[in-house]
C-alpha cells in the first residue's frame, strides 16, 4: 500500500480502520501509544505497508492532535526512536498535518500523526519491545503465528534477485551463440558485474581485458542481458 503524503490530508482517511490504516485517539497514553506503534509497523511492514494514524477518533476524525513535542523530544525524533525498535527496520515516512480540512478539530502545538510504513521484502520484522512478529488481520494489529513467519521468510527469498545463466543460439544468426544472463525472480539485481575468469588469453592479446568485469546497470525479467561468445568460457556472476 502507497500514499502520497505530499498531497494527503484527512479527507481521504477512511471512516473506519481497514487492513492499511490503523487509527490512535489523542487520549491514548504515550507509554502505550509507544507499543501500539512498535507492534502496528512491525505487522504493517510483514503485510503489504500501512499507515498509522495518532490523533484522531474511531472514524478518522481529528480529536484534537497529538501533541508536537513529547517531553524534550520532538514528535518526529520521538518517532523514529519507536520505529528504529522493529528489526529489521523497514522504509517509512512521517508527516504532521495542522489543518483538519472540516474533519475535526486540532488544537494549537498539536497535529494529526502519519507514519506510512512501506512494504518490505526484507521481512518478517520484530517488535523489538515484546520480541514478537506482527501481521495485520483486518483492522487489528496481531501476533504472527510461526507459519505466517515462516511464510515471510519465504517471501523475502523469493523476492531476494537471483541469477542463472544460459547458452542460446542468437536469434536469426544460428551461427553465432549467446551467453545470457537472466533473473528468477521479480527482484530486479541492481549494479550487476560480470566477471570471465579465467580472462581468455585472446582477450589479454586484444588489450580487452580493461572491459571486465562488465557493469550492467539492471537485470531483470524484462532485461536479459546477452553477449556473443566464439568459446566456451568460466564466469563468475556477482551483484
Amino acid at each position: 500500500m502507497k500514499i502520497n503524503l505530499e498531497t494527503f490530508d484527512l479527507t481521504q482517511l477512511p471512516s473506519v480502520e481497514d487492513d492499511h490504516f490503523e487509527f490512535k485517539s489523542s487520549r491514548t497514553p504515550p507509554d502505550k501509544l509507544k507499543k501500539k506503534l512498535n507492534c502496528a509497523v512491525s505487522g504493517f511492514a510483514n503485510a503489504g505497508g500501512g499507515c498509522f494514524v495518532v490523533g484522531v477518533d474511531d472514524n478518522g476524525k481529528a480529536d484534537n492532535g497529538w501533541p508536537l513535542k513529547m517531553g524534550r523530544l520532538d514528535i518526529r525524533a520521538w518517532v523514529d526512536q519507536i520505529v528504529n525498535e522493529v528489526v529489521p527496520v523497514p522504509k517509512y515516512d512521517i508527516k504532521l498535518i495542522s489543518d483538519p480540512m472540516g474533519r475535526g478539530v486540532i488544537q494549537p502545538d498539536s497535529a494529526v500523526l502519519l507514519v506510512a510504513i512501506h512494504e518490505s521484502y526484507a521481512g518478517p520484522h520484530m517488535a523489538l519491545l515484546d520480541k514478537h512478529y506482527y501481521i495485520r488481520a483486518g483492522a487489528h494489529t496481531v501476533k504472527a503465528t510461526h507459519f505466517i513467519v515462516d511464510a515471510i521468510w519465504a517471501k523475502r527469498y523469493f523476492f531476494k534477485p537471483r541469477l542463472t545463466h544460459l547458452f542460446r543460439l542468437k536469434p536469426e544468426q544460428e551461427q553465432t551463440i549467446q551467453l545470457g544472463i537472466i533473473a528468477l525472480t521479480d527482484a530486479p539485481a541492481v549494479d550487476v558485474k560480470i566477471n570471465i575468469l579465467p580472462l581468455p588469453h585472446m582477450i589479454r592479446e586484444r588489450d580487452c581485458d580493461s572491459l571486465f568485469p562488465l557493469q550492467i546497470s539492471v537485470i531483470d525479467r524484462n532485461n536479459p542481458f546477452f553477449f556473443e561468445i566464439q568459446f566456451m568460457i568460466l564466469f563468475r556472476i556477482e551483484s
